[in-house]
């Protein structure tokens, strides 16, 4: 089984200084993403040994609640 890395976010400890970012790091799309389309992001940090990010996480759709603009009046059967 091929890992799945859709929707999942590392980043590593930039060791360059000067002017660089102190993290650099990748997120891998989980579906196609428009242009100006705002995406939840939530990072983990990490005991990092060796060649292994500094920090994970997850990248999601933002949570909308249903809209339940319907009166509970049309559900009733009386």
């Amino acid at each position: 089984m091929e890992y799945d890395n859709r929707g999942k976010v590392s980043l590593w400890k930039s060791d360059k200084g000067g002017s660089n970012p102190i993290l650099t790091g990748k997120v891998v799309a989980h579906r196609d993403i428009k242009e100006g389309e705002t995406i939840d992001i939530a990072l983990w940090k990490r005991d990092a040994a060796g060649n292994q990010p500094v920090m994970t996480g997850k990248i999601q759709d933002i949570y909308s609640a249903p809209n339940n603009s319907a009166s509970l009046e049309d559900d009733l059967p009386f």
